[in-house]
C-alpha cells in the first residue's frame, strides 16, 4: 500500500481491513499452538513447540512483519478516529446514525486500546518473562494459577472478542465482501477465538 493510498479515508479503511485480517489469522494460529497446553503431558509438547518457534529462521522476519502491520493498524485507527471526530465535533444524540454507525463501531478505539495494553503485558509476562526452570509451560502454569492474572486474562479475552466481532464484519464490508454467511462465520470465529483463549487460564489454573 502506497502512502498516497493510505492518505485517503477509503485507503485507510482498506489498510485497517487488511492489517486487521492479518492479525485475525495470527490469532487463529496462536490459539492452535496454545491449545497444546491442554495435551496433559506436563508441558512437554508445548515446550517443544515453543522451542521450535524460537529457533525457526523465519521467526524474526515474521515478528517484524506482524509488528509493522500492528503499528500500521494502530496508526490508521487513530487517524480515522481523529478525522471522524473532526468532521463531527458534536456527539451523536442517538446510538445509531443514518450512516449505520452504532455503539459497537464507536467503541472500537476503546476496545482496541484495551487490547493494546493487554498485548504489552502479555509480551512482558510470557515472551520476555523468566521461564521457570527453562520451561515456558511452567511459567504459563505458574502465572495462570494467580487468581488476579487469570481474571484479568479472561476479562481481556471478552473485550478482544467484542473487538474481533465488529472488526471482522467491518473488514469484509470495507472489502465489499460482506454477506450473511460472512457475518455468521465472523461471529462464530470471534467466539471460538475469545472462548478458546479464555478457557486456557481457567483450565491451567483451576481444572488440570
Amino acid at each position: 500500500m502506497s502512502a498516497n493510498i493510505l492518505s485517503s479515508p477509503i485507503g485507510k479503511k482498506l489498510g485497517m481491513a487488511v492489517t486487521g485480517l492479518i492479525w485475525y489469522g495470527f490469532l487463529v494460529g496462536h490459539l492452535l499452538g496454545n491449545l497444546l497446553l491442554l495435551k496433559g503431558d506436563g508441558g512437554q509438547t508445548f515446550d517443544a513447540y515453543a522451542e521450535f518457534l524460537v529457533n525457526h529462521p523465519l521467526l524474526i522476519p515474521a515478528e517484524l512483519f506482524l509488528l509493522a502491520t500492528f503499528l500500521l493498524h494502530i496508526y490508521l485507527a487513530i487517524s480515522l478516529t481523529a478525522e471522524n471526530r473532526k468532521a463531527r465535533p458534536v456527539s451523536y444524540q442517538v446510538t445509531r446514525s443514518s450512516g449505520g454507525r452504532n455503539w459497537a463501531s464507536s467503541s472500537m478505539i476503546y476496545t482496541g486500546a484495551f487490547t493494546l495494553v493487554f498485548i504489552v503485558f502479555h509480551l512482558i509476562t510470557f515472551k520476555y518473562g523468566d521461564r521457570v526452570g527453562g520451561s515456558l509451560y511452567k511459567l504459563v502454569e505458574q502465572t495462570f494459577q494467580q487468581t488476579g492474572y487469570m481474571v484479568w486474562y479472561v476479562a481481556a479475552m471478552l473485550v478482544l472478542g467484542f473487538h474481533l466481532w465488529h472488526a471482522f464484519q467491518s473488514a469484509f464490508q470495507t472489502l465489499s465482501l460482506s454477506s450473511k454467511a460472512v457475518r455468521t462465520v465472523g461471529s462464530a470465529l470471534c467466539i471460538l477465538i475469545a472462548a478458546g483463549f479464555a478457557f486456557l487460564p481457567i483450565y491451567v489454573g483451576l481444572l488440570q
